[in-house]
């Protein structure tokens, strides 16, 4: 019977990696919470001030070992990692040497400024058994990052790797292009906000939530799963095993599945072990959300410390994180890291 490796690989070979990672749902390293953007959907919170900390080589090849068992297509993201390329390249290398390299790599394209450096860093992943890349562009990542050099990175990345293997937008070049002109418009940014809202955690908690209408309590609209739309009050989908989309460690060594919720520290926590637990009975915290969702989790807070909780949300995850940012003082270990609070 092949290992759980083998057989991730063999499905890439078989139908390329977005197609993979969308049958078997993903893992990260997040190599950093530093960036060379600041988009103003990020979940974590990434952006140029954060902290230059990013992952060393040893910690990276520790983590890869874990990641490679979970049956899941595996990816280095950020923040933006090729940052901090030379380091970048020093991991794979060692990741290479012990069979435990990455799937892909994820960009935001702001490194492509000319085609010879495109192709040199593709060639390099190459030669360290990267098979893919996936590629960020939407009006978001284009108010920073100009279209051109995004369009770069797609041309190159489908002649370089098959475009079976490079998970992007099908968007065609003048659609991209107009990215930009929206990033630049309020009004037409709004629109597009309205018509894909985004998850409220983290910098889009604090740059979009005014775009959206709120409601009541207890008329907040369904749930909204990476993958799985849902009607529950509580968030086992974003949790549990099967469901899941993606699990990923930072470069604390936290576990993440949900921003901002810790569910271990992946020294002394082995991923098999946590997945063969439940994700969702990690902490008490994630138990609770689990249960009773964003509602439970306010209730908590109001009865426990004092929460003057909202009257009227956007979304259920509005709720949660605006419910977590007041209780992160009190439970630093579970809800963290500061980045995704915007510390």
């Amino acid at each position: 019977m092949p290992s759980a490796r083998e057989a991730v690989d063999r499905l890439i070979t078989d139908v390329g990696v977005p197609a993979a990672g969308t049958r078997l749902g993903v893992a990260a390293l997040l190599y950093t919470y530093r960036c060379t953007i600041a988009c103003r959907h990020c979940c974590f919170g990434c952006a140029g001030e954060r902290p230059p900390v990013h992952m060393t080589t040893e910690q990276a090849v520790f983590h890869l070992r874990q990641l490679h068992e979970l049956g899941r297509v595996i990816h280095i993201a950020g923040g933006e990692a090729m940052m901090f390329w030379d380091d970048l390249l020093t991991a794979l290398q060692a990741a290479f040497a012990e069979g435990v390299q990455p799937h892909f790599i994820e960009s935001n394209a702001s490194f492509a400024a000319d085609d010879a450096i495109v192709r040199e860093r593709y060639a390099a992943l190459q030669a360290n058994g990267v098979v893919g890349v996936l590629l960020s562009a939407d009006p978001y990542h284009q108010a920073f990052v100009p279209p051109q050099r995004y369009l770069r990175a797609r041309r190159i990345a489908r002649e370089m790797f098959g475009p079976q293997n490079v998970w992007t937008t099908d968007a065609a070049d003048e659609r991209v292009m107009d990215f930009a002109a929206i990033a630049r418009d309020e009004a037409r940014l709004r629109e597009h906000v309205r018509a894909h809202p985004p998850v409220l955690v983290g910098t889009a908690h604090r740059s979009l939530r005014p775009f959206l209408d709120p409601a009541p309590l207890g008329q907040l609209p369904p749930g909204r799963a990476w993958r799985v739309p849902h009607n529950d009050p509580g968030c086992l989908v974003e949790f549990a095993r099967e469901t899941l989309w993606e699990l990923h460690i930072d470069p604390y060594d936290n576990i993440q599945t949900n921003c901002g919720i810790i569910l271990g520290n992946a020294r002394e926590t082995r991923l098999l072990d946590l997945l063969a637990r439940g994700p969702e009975n990690a902490n008490f915290i994630s138990k609770l959300l689990c249960d009773a969702g964003p509602l439970g989790l306010t209730d908590f807070a109001r009865r426990e410390h004092g929460f003057a909780a909202p009257d009227h949300a956007v979304t259920k995850c509005d709720l949660c994180y605006t419910t977590r940012t007041f209780l992160r003082p009190h439970y630093p270990h579970i809800l963290g890291p500061a980045e995704v609070y915007g510390e």
